[in-house]
């Protein structure tokens, strides 16, 4: 980045020291490139070298007008690249919902106004191979103008992706109005904090989410082959980053990182395919123990479980750290028999008789499941408990028609 004192000297240049730069993005699925992002550069003459104008872009004292108009520059002369070579390929252009703001000031929008429109038609361009990155860390405007943009551009074709995810208006707010057909998630966001649990589970909601609206998952900033392995775990669909490729000045062979993805899928791959056996491995180990141990609550009363739990609390497996039994209707029959680590004594609350689960998630699936396949049993997801800052998965087991026990285990420390 330029020394801020650079900056009005920056901006001042003609147009000829404007010039895109192409990062490539990958589809994981054939594993070439199938499209670039165009990012601003500018070429100093004090330095000879190229400058990423992105600390320009985000600076709020920075001229909105020169900079409106250096990222017309830009565009146009990646749009005009595009067309002068011929390549088939999609082409990723940020769009900054506050420069759109500027064009779209009165009650009526002037399409010949908007300037991506304008370049399509220009140069005989397919919309299809466009997708507009809606990126800002503060929007100001007004959302309604902002969605009847977005939908000019989707009925000539052009995808939209949300980028930055994890930054100010891009969150949830802006997923929710623009329905995007790309997420992308900036990995360097939480680059510092990839150990970290937490972390690991918000980008675990995102990919979630990003299924549940059908947009494509990209990763962008994935610099290493541990990143890499996370974005793919995360469902990712697209990548984007230096592990493969720095923005460069022209366009690449789209077969370039084909056999560096292919070794490393197939890495990824094995890998996760142990660590869900072992996964698998693990819950048929506590499986076998609980059908024993519980199978004589089948027959006992109401009152009798509470007893019959009781006596076998010392018998249960080191993980378990909390255990229930409630009715098919949810509501919890027993006291809850819990402990703070194996090594504690069992403690019983009898405060939580009558609470009720029948809304809970991991309980209308084990019903669900129950009527429809005549399963028993079954454990949850792993799920990551605030207070001790580790990981649990549910176990459910039918005891019969009219009950199900509920065990939570430890699952870090088996």
């Amino acid at each position: 980045m330029l020394a801020e004192y650079e900056s009005q000297q920056i901006l001042s240049l003609g147009e000829g020291y404007y010039i895109p730069h192409y990062q490539p993005i990958l589809d994981v699925g054939n594993r070439n490139i199938i499209g670039y992002e165009v990012l601003g550069r500018v070429f100093s003459p004090e330095s000879n070298e190229y400058h990423s104008l992105g600390y320009h872009f985000h600076n709020p004292d920075t001229d909105t007008v020169r900079l409106v108009h250096i990222d017309r520059i830009i565009r146009e002369k990646a749009i005009k690249h595009v067309k002068e070579t011929g390549l088939k390929t999609k082409i990723f252009l940020n769009m900054m919902p506050n420069f759109l703001s500027m064009v779209y000031t009165g009650e009526v929008l002037d399409v010949k106004r908007l300037h991506i429109l304008h370049l399509i038609d220009k140069y005989d361009i397919n919309p299809n191979d466009l997708v507009l990155e809606i990126t800002e860390d503060k929007f100001e405007g007004n959302i309604e103008k902002l969605l009847y943009i977005v939908s000019l551009f989707r009925e000539r074709g052009i995808k939209i992706a949300v980028d930055d995810l994890g930054v100010g208006f891009s969150n949830l707010e802006r997923i929710g109005y623009i329905h995007p057909d790309i997420m992308k998630v900036d990995i360097k966001i939480m680059r510092e904090s990839l150990n970290r649990r937490s972390f690991k589970n918000v980008l675990s909601a995102i990919s979630e989410m990003s299924q549940r609206l059908g947009s494509q998952l990209l990763f962008e900033g994935v610099e290493n082959e541990e990143e890499l392995y996370l974005a793919l775990s995360m469902g990712a669909n697209l990548l984007q980053g230096y592990y493969f490729s720095r923005p460069a000045l022209d366009f690449q062979d789209k077969k370039r990182f084909n056999k560096t993805l292919k070794t490393s899928l197939e890495k990824f791959s094995g890998l996760r395919f142990l660590e869900i056996l072992e996964n698998l491995r693990k819950e048929q180990s506590f499986l076998d123990q609980f059908v024993d141990l519980f199978k004589d609550l089948e027959t006992s009363s109401e009152e009798g479980m509470t007893d019959k739990l009781n006596d076998i609390l010392d018998r249960l497996p080191l993980e378990t750290t909390s255990v229930l039994i409630c009715d098919m209707h949810g509501y919890q029959v027993t006291p809850t028999f819990k402990r703070d680590a194996y090594d504690l004594p069992w403690t019983r609350l009898l405060t939580e008789v009558g609470n009720n689960y029948a809304w809970k998630p991991f309980f209308i699936r084990h019903k669900a499941e129950t009527y429809h396949s005549s399963r028993v049993s079954g454990f949850t997801e792993p799920f990551h408990d605030i207070e001790t800052k580790r990981q649990y998965v549910l176990f459910t087991l039918n005891l019969g028609e009219n009950h199900v026990l509920i065990l939570r285990l430890d699952w870090e420390s088996y």
